[in-house]
């Protein structure tokens, strides 16, 4: 009975030096945060989906610029160029195009999935020397673009991946 008694103290002993169980249930990370650059909201009925490239003459046309009008823009159609990386699937998109008091042009760019997944981004805009975008919001950098503007309509062509563009065709909203 001593033995037992013993044995039973070395065992109350031992377990009481154990560390406590560790909680093997992990804690979810928190979803990333999206940065809201503009509070543009895409007409998610005209969902759009790329299209193959068209002749090679036509989708290399010349944009020759315009004067673009201020106002939000929804895509109408969109044509890859090259081989562009990115946008698979259909998408809605909103183009807001602003211009200050002192002659600076901004894009304000809110696109969505069907399945809810957005984008979004601002970007000042000129044309001179030559056509290009400085993205302030939701990207970095600086690329280059060539656009058409008439009437209420709007086409950009915007690098997409190393080898490829997106020609993208807008029409001003009413």
């Amino acid at each position: 009975m001593r033995k037992f008694l013993v044995s039973a103290a070395v065992a109350v002993l031992l377990g009481a030096c154990s560390p406590p169980a560790q909680d093997t249930a992990e804690t979810p990370a928190p979803p990333p945060t999206m940065i809201a650059c503009n509070a543009l909201s895409p007409n998610a009925a005209r969902q759009v989906a790329v299209g193959e490239e068209v002749v090679a003459a036509a989708a290399a046309s010349d944009l020759r610029g315009g004067s673009i009008a201020p106002g939000a823009y929804d895509l109408i159609s969109a044509t890859r160029v090259g081989s562009p990386t990115g946008w698979m699937g259909t998408r809605a998109v909103a183009l807001d195009v602003g211009e200050a008091t002192s002659g600076v042009v901004t894009f304000n760019w809110a696109g969505a999935a069907p399945g809810g997944e957005s984008d979004r981004w601002t970007a000042s805009f000129t044309d001179t020397p030559q056509p290009h975008m400085t993205f302030t919001c939701g990207r970095m950098g600086e690329v280059e673009v060539d656009f058409a503007a008439q009437g209420n309509g709007l086409q950009l062509r915007l690098p997409d991946g190393a080898n490829g563009s997106l020609l993208l065709t807008f029409e001003r909203r009413a």
